[in-house]
């Protein structure tokens, strides 16, 4: 019998099938991810466009993760949200080595060994954003191929944020030509326009001040934060997941949201 990564096909077709059917319970009827019943042994995937995406979902990651699901992430090499006054006289490449460490040490604090985080060095534009070239299209290809995901986080890509919607639109194409059975959960963060949720992690004030001390890991970003809106970035994330469980009318003060898409 052919076997994929130690795995033998027909059980993790069977594997694959079973998620994907809990997932299309969930489109259109927003559910609780703790309530879906996921089978055990997923293999995940976060597909950042910026150092700190990851962080955005921390808490939904965290669980699924202390629940035996494998994670990996990949993280777009970018200094893109280093201003001057967090790094005066820096390159381009040194802003990226700055956000690189801060997206290690949030890393080592969530718990993630060091060998599952990926740094991508993709092709980014002026704004140094990822942009979409055939180069990052192979590159994300590649990328997918050997982390061979069941479930992929990543940000929505009906958003504001242009690396948003450049690394959607890869990961898209990539997961169409792999020929593999791939379930996209899109997160909504500060900059979406508007998503469907299919699916909610919620929580409350102790994982909150936990996933506090994650975002601010991200110095820059809650420096700059602090300085351009008044409010810190760990305040300005947690604003949206108190939005969303608001919206759904929780007995939880907090929520992470989600968008299912099935390729």
């Amino acid at each position: 019998m052919r076997r994929e990564r130690g795995v033998d096909l027909p059980a993790r077709a069977r594997h694959t099938a079973f998620m994907i059917e809990r997932l299309l319970r969930a489109r259109g009827k927003p559910r609780a991810i703790p309530d879906l019943g996921l089978p055990p042994g997923l293999r995940l995937l976060v597909l950042a466009p910026h150092p700190d995406d990851f962080d955005a979902v921390g808490v939904t990651l965290r669980f699924l993760s202390d629940n035996g699901h494998a994670l990996h992430v990949g993280v777009a090499r970018t200094g893109s949200g280093v201003d001057d006054a967090c790094g005066p006289g820096l390159t381009p490449a040194q802003k990226a080595d700055l956000r690189e460490r801060e997206q290690r040490r949030s890393a080592e604090f969530f718990g993630l060994p060091a060998d599952r985080l990926t740094f991508l060095a993709l092709a980014n534009g002026a704004d140094d954003q990822v942009v979409e070239t055939p180069r990052n299209l192979s590159a994300i290809e590649a990328f997918l191929s050997d982390k061979a995901p069941d479930i992929v986080f990543l940000p929505h890509g009906n958003d504001t944020n242009s690396a948003h919607r450049a690394v959607y639109a890869l990961f898209r194409r990539s997961a169409a030509r792999s020929g593999r059975a791939v379930a996209a959960l899109l997160n909504r963060d500060p900059k979406t326009i508007e998503m469907r949720t299919d699916l909610y992690m919620p929580f409350g004030r102790e994982e909150a001040d936990w996933k506090a001390a994650l975002l601010r890991l991200h110095d820059s970003q809650q420096r700059r934060n602090l300085r351009a809106r008044g409010l810190g970035f760990d305040e300005r994330i947690l604003a949206v997941n108190r939005a969303v469980a608001r919206e759904l009318a929780l007995d939880r003060e907090y929520a992470e949201a989600f968008e299912v898409e099935l390729l």
